[in-house]
């Protein structure tokens, strides 16, 4: 229903100069019929430190919203593996961020995974989660990692997530 349609892209909530259009295979493209955009055109984007929200729009209804974070090659990284890292076991942590694993309330986490990670980026460390987990389930997988926040009374401090674009 939305092939070849124009997606308008806003970044913190400000239309953008970038140009994309839902493809024949239903995915979003840029002008070049890549999925890449246009690195003279990502220069001039208005991006601030951290955490950057993108909105991808057709007709002013948001079918799609991302983080993009921006940070400095001088910038110190933690890559945090969140499967079998932050949860005890994989197949645990998998079951813990599923619907039914939040709707009761199940972490799965190792105890005390929170305050430590806040030490570390109380430190001016950025960090990076990482999992094996198809991009599908990345807004269940950041709910979930603020649902450990929540059980520990600790706030899982902010990240970006990096997933398998698997799925």
């Amino acid at each position: 229903q939305h092939l070849g349609k124009r997606v308008d892209v806003f970044l913190n909530g400000r239309h953008t100069e970038l140009e994309m259009h839902i493809g024949n295979d239903g995915r979003c493209l840029f002008s070049d019929e890549s999925p890449n955009p246009d690195p003279s055109v990502l220069a001039r984007l208005p991006l601030r430190d951290g955490r950057n929200s993108l909105d991808f729009r057709i007709s002013d209804a948001v079918i799609a919203c991302a983080g993009l974070f921006c940070w400095r090659h001088t910038d110190k990284v933690v890559i945090v593996d969140i499967d079998g890292t932050v949860t005890r076991t994989d197949a645990g942590g998998v079951l813990a961020s599923s619907e039914l694993g939040q709707s009761m309330g199940i972490t799965h986490a190792h105890e005390g995974v929170c305050a430590v990670l806040s030490y570390i980026s109380s430190g001016g460390y950025r960090l990076l989660f990482l999992t094996a987990r198809p991009i599908t389930r990345s807004e269940a997988t950041k709910k979930y990692l603020n649902q450990i926040g929540q059980a520990e009374g600790v706030a899982m401090p902010e990240g970006a997530l990096m997933t398998s674009a698997m799925g």
